[in-house]
């Protein structure tokens, strides 16, 4: 499989699009295997986690590595 670079607004989207046709194909089971479960939980905890990807509006310094925010 090739290796595509895409945003994080399409890859969240797309993410959704799959969670909402698994839930579509999941809503006749009773019950989901504890393995998903905990996965599904993980990135639930994951997906309200801060982004460690620095804003467009930050930049570094190239001196000593720190970030300067402009206000």
């Amino acid at each position: 499989m090739r290796n595509i670079n895409i945003d994080q607004t399409h890859s969240r989207a797309i993410a959704r699009e799959i969670g909402e046709r698994l839930r579509g194909l999941l809503r006749e089971e009773t019950e989901l295997p504890s393995s998903l479960k905990r996965r599904m939980q993980k990135l639930r905890e994951l997906d309200e986690t801060p982004s460690i990807v620095p804003s467009g509006n930050e930049r570094f310094s190239s001196e000593d590595n720190s970030v300067i925010v402009p206000f």
